[in-house]
C-alpha cells in the first residue's frame, strides 16, 4: 500500500512557501453588527481549518454519496455494500451543523443543499478502505489502480476544473476546511503553491522534488474555488458574514515538522514560536469578530498518542495493547511468520543502529515498510527503516526519543499559543487535548475513556491502532470519533452562547450508525 498523504516528507524551505502564498486576497468587509448570542448565533455557521475539519478520513476527501464507489476489497463483508464511505458528511463539522441546524445525513450529502464543498468519485487522495482479510490479509487496503496523481486528482489543481472535482460548483459552502493547510496559511494562502501532480510544469521550481509533498496544494480550489482568484480562508470566510465560526487549525504545523524530520518548521518559521502561533490565531480570530461572528477555538491532542505512531517499547502488559499502539502489538496482528516473530522483529528495530531506539517511535509508513521487507524475505536482523541512506528515515518512517521529544515540545507551544490566543480575544476554547489525552489514558475514572470503551466492551473503543476512535490512516477520525469532538463543541458554544444548539451528538450512537449518520461506523469492530 501506498501512504503518499499521509507518510511524507515535508522539508522545504520557509522563503518559497511564503513566494507562493501572495497577500491577504479579498476585500476587508465593512463593519458589522455586534455578534449574536442565542439562536441567532446559529445562523450562519462556517468552519475554519484543515483536514480534521473537513471531513478526511482514512487518507482521502470525499463526498460521494453512499455507496457510489464499489470498494473491491470487502468482498464478502457488510463494507461491500456500503462501498468507500464518504468522510465529509461523517467530520465534526458536518455533525455540529447537523445538530445545530436540526439538519439531516441527507441535507449534507446533497448537493443541491450540502454546506460541505462535496468531492465527487473517486474522491481525492487514495481512500484506505476496509477489506476482507481472507483476501488481502490485512483489514484495510487501497483502492488498486488508484493514485494520488491520477487524472481525477490532477484536475484539482486547476480551477476551471471545480466542476469535475466537485459535485456542488455552484453551491454556497460553509465548511472551508482544506486538508493539509497551516495555520500562516489560513491567512495568506490564495492559491495552490504549486502544481504537484504535473511533473513537467515543476521542472526548475524553487521546491524542486519536494513540491509534490504539499497536501494543501491539491485541495485548496476544490475548497475555496468558488471566492475567486485571491481568496484566503479567512477572506472568503468573512465574506459569507457568519454569525458563528469554528476555527481549529495548527495540526499540520505540527504534522509537517514530525514527517520531515523537523526540517518543515512552518511557512511563518514557526519553530517553536508561540508569540508567532497567538499573533496568527488572534488575527483570525480578530477578524472574524469585527466581521460580526461568533468564534470558537480549538486546541490540538498530543500527536504522538494517536495510532498513526507506535512505540517500539513493548507495552507495559498485554491489556495496554487494546489502549494505546505499540509495534510489538501491531506486528503480532499478521499472519504467521511475522506474527509469531513479532518479539524478536520488535527488538531487531529497536537495536537498529540508525533507527527510532528502544524508546523511539514507529509510524505507520514505517511498519508497512517493515512488512513489506519481510514479506519480501528479508531477514529480521537486515531490516531497515533508513532506505536511502543513515537519518533518511527520520520523521517518516520512525522518531528517536530525542525527536518525539521535539515533536512533542512544538505540539505544547501550538496548544499555548492557542490557549493564549483564545484568552487575548475571549473566546471559548474546545478542549480536543483534554478529551484524546482521557481517550489515551486507559483509565475507566477518566470521563472520557469510560464513554468511549463502554461503547462495546471488548471491541471499541479506544486510540489503539483498529481500536475504533482513528480511521485506517491513523491519524484522521472515525465516525465515533469525530462525534467525540463535535459532542465537545456543541457542550462549548452552548455553554458560552446561551445554549442555543438543541440537538446532541452520541458517539456510541454514530458508531452503531443510529445517530446523524446512517450506517455504523466502517473504522470501527462491530
Amino acid at each position: 500500500m501506498k501512504f503518499e498523504q499521509i507518510s511524507k516528507a515535508f522539508a522545504f524551505v520557509a522563503a518559497a512557501s511564503l513566494a507562493a502564498c501572495g497577500g491577504g486576497g479579498g476585500a476587508t468587509p465593512p463593519p458589522a453588527p455586534a455578534p449574536q448570542t442565542g439562536a441567532n448565533v446559529l445562523t450562519t455557521i462556517v468552519g475554519i481549518g484543515d483536514s480534521l475539519t473537513a471531513g478526511f478520513q482514512s487518507d482521502g476527501f470525499l463526498g460521494a454519496p453512499v455507496g457510489s464507489i464499489p470498494n473491491p476489497l470487502a468482498a464478502g463483508t457488510p463494507a461491500a455494500a456500503l462501498g468507500v464511505p464518504p468522510g465529509q458528511e461523517s467530520g465534526f463539522w458536518s455533525q455540529l451543523y447537523m445538530a445545530a441546524k436540526g439538519a439531516n445525513y441527507g441535507t449534507m450529502a446533497n448537493q443541491s443543499t450540502s454546506p460541505l464543498p462535496l468531492i465527487a468519485a473517486p474522491g481525492l487522495g487514495n481512500q484506505i478502505v476496509p477489506a476482507n482479510p481472507a483476501v488481502v490479509g490485512t483489514p484495510f487496503g487501497q483502492l488498486p489502480t488508484r493514485s494520488n496523481c491520477d487524472t481525477f486528482n490532477a484536475a484539482a489543481y486547476a480551477l476551471n476544473q471545480l466542476t469535475t472535482v466537485r459535485e456542488n460548483p455552484k453551491g454556497t459552502v460553509l465548511d472551508l476546511a482544506v486538508p493539509g493547510i497551516t495555520l500562516h496559511e489560513a491567512l495568506t494562502l490564495t492559491q495552490p503553491p504549486v502544481p504537484t501532480c504535473n511533473a513537467q510544469a515543476l521542472a526548475g521550481a524553487p521546491l524542486g522534488m519536494l513540491a509534490p509533498l504539499l497536501s494543501e496544494s491539491g485541495n485548496f480550489y476544490p475548497v475555496l474555488g468558488g471566492f475567486g482568484p485571491n481568496a484566503t480562508m479567512l477572506s472568503a470566510a468573512t465574506s459569507l458574514h457568519p454569525t458563528l465560526t469554528t476555527v481549529w487549525l495548527g495540526a499540520n504545523d505540527l504534522l509537517h515538522y514530525a514527517l520531515s524530520g523537523g526540517a518543515f518548521t512552518g511557512s511563518d518559521g514557526l519553530g517553536n514560536n508561540v508569540g508567532q502561533v497567538q499573533q496568527d490565531m488572534v488575527s483570525i480570530i480578530s477578524t472574524l469578530q469585527k466581521a460580526g461572528s461568533q468564534v470558537v477555538v480549538a486546541n490540538l491532542p498530543d500527536i504522538l498518542q494517536t495510532p498513526f505512531f507506535a512505540q517500539v517499547a513493548g507495552p507495559p502488559s498485554p491489556a495496554a495493547c487494546s489502549v494505546q499502539t505499540f509495534l510489538v502489538c501491531e506486528l503480532s496482528q499478521f499472519p504467521a511468520p511475522i506474527g509469531t516473530n513479532a518479539a524478536a522483529i520488535d527488538a531487531a528495530i529497536a537495536a537498529l543502529p540508525n533507527g527510532p531506539g528502544a524508546n523511539g517511535i514507529v509510524t505507520e509508513a514505517g511498519l508497512l515498510t517493515i512488512i513489506g521487507e519481510l514479506t519480501k524475505g528479508v531477514p529480521i536482523n537486515q531490516l531497515t527503516l533508513d532506505p536511502a541512506g543513515p537519518g533518511s528515515g527520520l520523521g517518516q518512517n520512525y522518531l528517536t526519543q530525542t525527536f518525539a521529544a521535539s515533536v512533542q515540545q512544538l505540539n505544547d507551544t501550538l496548544n499555548t499559543g492557542i490557549a493564549n490566543a483564545a484568552s487575548q480575544t475571549k473566546v471559548p476554547l474546545v478542549d480536543v487535548h483534554t478529551i484524546f489525552a482521557g481517550l489515551a489514558s486507559g483509565n475507566f475514572s477518566n470521563q472520557f475513556f469510560a464513554q468511549a470503551a463502554s461503547i462495546n466492551p471488548g471491541k471499541c473503543c479506544t486510540l489503539a491502532f483498529g481500536g475504533g476512535l482513528v480511521s485506517f490512516d491513523g491519524l484522521h477520525p472515525s465516525n465515533t470519533g469525530y462525534a467525540f469532538i463535535a459532542s465537545a463543541f456543541v457542550q462549548t458554544i452552548n455553554t458560552a452562547f446561551g445554549n442555543p444548539i438543541a440537538g446532541t451528538v452520541n458517539p456510541a450512537s454514530e458508531y452503531n450508525g443510529v445517530g446523524a449518520i446512517p450506517f455504523p461506523d466502517p473504522y470501527a469492530q462491530h
